[in-house]
């Protein structure tokens, strides 16, 4: 699970579709592809890690949670997202987004590729 923790977001989906398309045409080899895929996860986690200061807030009501193998699920409604994105500051002044319903997936950073 560690080496794939953002393989279910769309870009990773888009980048497996193209990388598909490029080995099917013999433009790529198929390690390389493979390799791609691999470096993936560790590139956003870095990126997530070391370049995004952003400080967030979620309200909602607390539908079920899940804990297994170090993964928390939440499944909320009547959502309310803030987003502060330089990361300094209130968050009493930045943007709010609403939403129905959202699902919040914690991952133990313990589990991240390193």
């Amino acid at each position: 699970m560690a080496a794939q923790l953002y393989s279910n977001t769309q870009l990773a989906q888009a980048l497996y579709e193209v990388l598909q398309e490029l080995v099917g045409d013999g433009k790529v080899p198929e390690e390389l592809a493979v390799a791609t895929l691999d470096q993936l996860d560790q590139s956003i986690l870095s990126a997530l890690k070391n370049e995004i200061p952003a400080k967030s807030e979620v309200k909602g009501n607390l539908d079920t949670y899940k804990y297994y193998d170090n993964v928390w699920q939440f499944t909320l409604s009547n959502v309310a997202f803030k987003l502060n994105a330089s990361g300094t500051g209130s968050l009493k002044k930045a943007p709010e987004v609403t939403c129905g319903k959202a699902k919040i997936v914690c991952v133990d950073i313990k589990l991240a590729p390193q």
